[in-house]
């Protein structure tokens, strides 16, 4: 079976306009220069040319992932840090698969899916289930979180603007930057861009708020290296709920996607793992940490802690004594809603178009309507978050992170697809085995809590 093994050659999934032969040439003449320096020297160049990770690390750090960590922090202080590089450290197994799906295998994982494993997997469980789905309903998460964010921060200004007046401004500027992807080269390096900087913000900002509460050092090692959970169903909840920060189906999928619209080929494989580790996996180890450092420094012991994002952002602002450490706060924070709802509407569209085999086009409106399919969610800045469905939708991806991450597994080691680029690796194949059970076990156990059967 014969694939471009030429970097230079059109990108697979090329949205509206294809990035130019040249600059991918350049791109991998670039790599190449770089390749035996010492890894500081390499940094500002993976930096630069690095993205789909970036992107991956704002879908991941929405605001679930956030109120686990600020929870977690409030309840039980540092003893939980190692849950966050066991979650994300598992995933990296599946999202070096997407990279080599990417790079060397040239195709689009969900038609190949599609040929192999049939319809039903690859386009109702990867893409309606894994990325539209989830998309749509997640997305009232973000807003919620967003617009009273918003409202919090216009308030500490001495300003009255309410969700109910400010979700307008929240849905132009998510959809403004969700559409601009994609638009060639210049498109797709705008809005990584706009991540980059976004998680730069929440790390300077998050950090600030550190500095002024302080760090117990030891106490935070001893979280990071020693496993630790409370007994019985709380350390199970809580287990279940950190653990959403775990890579899924919408995470490994959007990657590769991504990674194919920059027009990445076999020169580009070491790129993507060094994004994978450098643009996904720091950003998000060095969030979660903070976050949940500034919560344990300031509300674990306090008393009852409170259970919901905005409660716990309330009960911290006022310990933090410093007007310009809450104004941190609230923009770092705001920051991780903005840039999830970002990545939700790109998720959404292209699992829109790979659901019913639609060719990406950027400028049509078929593609804008798929990109604002998420903005319905706009209604959680009135209502609160859909739970029944919400429940329905962990439910589907239960089924579909088990059989979607088999169908991966199986491309990945199958000859035929994959040829002398299939894995070779006794390692690879077993985490990515091990991520797989991890996170269907994760579901299976949030449905069975939320549904209360779990006894």
């Amino acid at each position: 079976m014969s694939r471009p093994e030429d970097s230079g050659q059109s990108p697979v999934y090329p949205l509206a306009e294809a990035i130019p032969s040249e600059v991918l040439d350049a791109e991998a003449r670039r790599l190449e220069e770089v390749s035996h320096k010492p890894l500081p020297m390499r940094v500002p160049t993976y930096l630069k040319l690095g993205g789909p990770g970036f992107m991956g690390a704002a879908l991941t750090l929405g605001a679930g992932t956030l109120t686990a960590a600020m929870l977690s922090g409030a309840q039980f202080g540092y003893k939980t840090l190692w849950i966050s590089w066991v979650a994300i450290g598992s995933g990296l197994f599946m999202m070096a698969a997407m990279a080599r799906f990417t790079t060397r295998g040239r195709f689009r994982v969900i038609e190949k899916q599609s040929e192999r494993h049939g319809w039903l997997i690859a386009r109702f469980l990867t893409a309606f289930v894994g990325l539209v789905s989830v998309a749509v309903i997640f997305n009232f998460g973000q807003v919620a979180l967003g617009t009273h964010l918003m409202e919090s921060l216009a308030g500490a200004a001495g300003v009255s603007f309410p969700q109910e007046v400010n979700w307008p401004l929240y849905g132009i500027l998510t959809a403004w930057i969700a559409l601009s992807y994609g638009r060639g080269g210049r498109g797709v390096r705008a809005v990584e861009t706009f991540m980059k900087l976004a998680l730069l913000v929440m790390i300077v900002s998050f950090g600030a708020c550190l500095l002024v509460v302080g760090i117990d050092w030891p106490a935070a090692l001893r979280g990071l290296l020693v496993p630790w959970l409370p007994r019985g169903a709380e350390g199970v909840d809580l287990f279940i709920a950190s653990s959403a920060a775990a890579i899924g189906v919408g995470d490994w999928v959007f990657f590769h996607y991504a990674g194919l619209a920059k027009g990445w080929g076999p020169r580009h494989e070491g790129l993507a793992r060094v994004d994978l580790l450098m643009g996904l996996a720091l950003p998000f180890l060095m969030v979660y940490f903070v976050v949940v450092s500034v919560f344990a420094a300031t509300l674990h012991g306090a008393g009852a802690a409170p259970t919901t994002a905005v409660e716990l952002s309330s009960a911290l602002i006022p310990l933090l004594g410093e007007t310009v450490a809450e104004f941190a706060f609230l923009i770092g924070f705001l920051a991780v809603p903005i840039t999830t709802t970002v990545a939700l509407g790109i998720v959404c569209a292209v699992g829109m178009h790979e659901t019913f085999g639609w060719d990406p086009d950027v400028r049509s409106w078929r593609w804008k309507a798929c990109v604002l399919m998420p903005q319905i969610a706009l209604l959680g800045a009135f209502l609160p978050s859909p739970l029944t469905l919400i429940i329905v939708i962990a439910a589907f991806l239960a089924l579909s992170n088990n059989i979607v991450g088999w169908s991966f597994f199986l491309l990945l080691n199958d000859v035929e697809v994959m040829g002398a680029n299939r894995s070779k690796s006794y390692l690879w194949n077993l985490g990515i085995l091990l991520q797989v059970t991890l996170l269907n076990c994760v579901a299976a156990m949030w449905i069975f809590n939320r549904l209360g059967l779990w006894g």
